[in-house]
């Protein structure tokens, strides 16, 4: 790797870093479909702040991992869309912590075209879903997060509304993967080629699409239903048994890096009162200080934004 000298101006209490003898510089990020439109955002404001440029790259989560534990990839910033992924992926070859920096929700997203749009809501969603002149759309469960947390959604779906044998319904209805992320669904979407999705609030508050809000005790962004959600299961090809847990999204700095000082600049902003707004503003709830796992790894310029933390069990 070629060495670049970092010259520190202050501009109007900006820090600004000069790139002598060289081309600007870039930093990588592997990222969650579903954290696109916030981290634009986020990489707008880096390369305004430091002259860098910003590479984004969305994958569903699982695949964003692989991207650098199987393809042997670099990048110099991995955003997922479930904090589990990291340590169960990547540690202690790839990665060694990681910052718990957002939640989501579970919604089922569709427009004014889709099929009962006029009538369908959180009390007869299950019913209208099943219906043979609806069409569905799901992500790839071993591929991102959003595929088997759709399942789980299933799953705790016919404990709520007691309605044994839902979840086979919905899968025998809809036994494939409809495309391997769910960022990939907006467009069918949009389309009209589907009368609903499963995705994140977040991205259906994005697009501007209508949506079913579910009842928290299904939606997986409630911690006073951690035990509930615990309480179902799901196999993925890749992964093994995954149980239901509150949606958590998590950052790193992979060990392969090739910019880890710049990585740390923009976590600073991610984590900060810029990256609070800007998460806020795209539909996403996030989480301050952020909660650090393998706390002793982190770069020290980042213990301010967080505090130590550990998963349950």
């Amino acid at each position: 790797m070629v060495s670049v000298a970092l010259v520190a101006v202050a501009a109007s209490g900006v820090l600004a870093w000069s790139y002598l003898g060289q081309e600007k510089p870039s930093i990588t990020i592997f990222h969650a479909g579903s954290l696109t439109v916030p981290l634009e955002k986020m990489a707008d404001e880096f390369e305004a702040l430091y002259g860098v440029e910003v590479h984004l790259e969305a994958y569903g989560s699982v695949a964003a991992v692989r991207q650098i534990t199987e393809m042997g990839r670099s990048c110099d910033v991995l955003a997922v869309a479930d904090y589990k992924l990291i340590p169960e992926l990547m540690w202690p070859e790839h990665a060694d912590w990681f910052v718990i920096f957002a939640t989501n929700e579970m919604v089922i997203a569709y427009t004014g075209g889709s099929c009962y749009s006029d009538v369908v809501g959180p009390d007869n969603w299950p019913e209208i879903l099943c219906r043979e002149d609806v069409s569905i759309g799901r992500a790839d469960p071993a591929q991102d997060p959003c595929g088997y947390r759709t399942l789980l959604v299933w799953k705790l779906a016919e404990i709520y509304y007691d309605d044994p044998g839902l979840y086979e319904r919905l899968l025998e209805r809809f036994p494939q993967p409809t495309r391997p992320k769910s960022h990939d669904l907006l467009v069918l979407l949009e389309q009209g080629l589907l009368d609903y999705a499963f995705l994140y609030k977040s991205v259906a508050i994005q697009y501007g699409f209508s949506y079913v809000d579910l009842p928290p005790e299904v939606d997986l962004g409630h911690e006073e239903f951690s035990d509930l959600y615990s309480s179902i299961s799901v196999e993925v090809e890749g992964l093994g048994e995954v149980r239901g847990e509150v949606i958590r999204y998590a950052i790193t700095i992979p060990k392969n890096a090739r910019h880890p000082d710049l990585a740390v600049k923009f976590l600073e902003l991610l984590l900060g009162d810029e990256g609070a707004s800007i998460l806020e503003s795209c539909g996403q709830n996030p989480i301050r200080p952020g909660l650090a796992s393998g706390y002793e790894n982190i770069p020290e310029a980042l213990r301010d934004y967080v505090r130590r933390w550990e998963a349950a069990g």
